[in-house]
């Protein structure tokens, strides 16, 4: 029999995303993902992050921050010595502190399209990010340890609520990083979407990344709606 979850201790791993989550609480939608996670830890199965660490995108980014949703497919699946890499943010790896191919793929890419000359961190921590409206997000929240994408399938009727029940009603631009997490824009509609591949494959084909001028992109949209944009890369203040 599948053990019913305990609001009180659920809603606080969402934060302020609560109430727009809450209807596929009440409704189930949860129950049975932590009854097949719960099932695989049993079975000796390393989850990966940690599951403290699941639901942090939406801790770090205040849905009334939310600028911009940059989506990949899963959590890094690869492990540190026994050290677990995935943070719970889209490409960060600030548990461990070592920076991962992608991210730095991602860096490099980005200062050369964009900030060429200008100093800026080259953080394993992707918070600069979330702390300016960029949900940090994978479509797949959690993965078995060195079996990438082993958990899409058992996310999607969350990500399928996520995107057509909340993220579309925002309209706020959303970055696929990938073919595999671009398949999910299906459910999204009333929005602006950006397709392209994911630093890994770059990272993995030892090629440039291909970002097809997507940060330039959102930041004008951002400019003609809100009058802001985001730094792409931390660049701390000089003050």
């Amino acid at each position: 029999m599948m053990t019913k979850l305990d609001e009180s201790k659920f809603k606080p791993l969402f934060g302020t995303w609560w109430e727009k989550i809450k209807p596929f609480f009440l409704s189930g939608g949860f129950d049975p993902i932590y009854e097949y996670l719960k099932k695989e830890a049993k079975r000796g199965k390393v989850i990966v992050p940690s599951s403290a660490n699941t639901f942090r995108c939406f801790i770090e980014t205040p849905i009334d921050d939310v600028m911009v949703v940059m989506c990949g497919i899963s959590p890094y699946h690869t492990l540190r010595g026994t050290k677990i890499i995935a943070d719970g943010l889209l490409m960060g790896c600030s548990l461990t502190g070592y920076m991962q191919p992608s991210l730095k793929i991602f860096y490099e890419t980005i200062e050369n399209e964009m900030y060429r000359g200008e100093y800026f961190v080259k953080n394993p921590d992707v918070r600069y990010l979330c702390k300016q409206g960029v949900l940090m997000f994978n479509a797949s929240l959690t993965t078995e340890a060195r079996k990438a994408g082993r958990h899409l399938s058992i996310w999607e009727p969350f990500i399928k609520y996520l995107f057509e029940d909340v993220l579309s009603v925002m309209g706020v631009p959303v970055i696929f990083l990938g073919k595999d997490a671009a398949e999910l824009k299906k459910y999204l509609f009333w929005t602006h979407i950006f397709e392209i591949s994911h630093p890994a494959s770059a990272a993995y084909t030892n090629s440039d990344w291909a970002t097809e001028g997507t940060f330039k992109l959102v930041n004008k949209f951002l400019e003609e709606r809100h009058n802001t944009e985001i730094k792409w890369l931390d660049m701390p203040s000089p003050f």
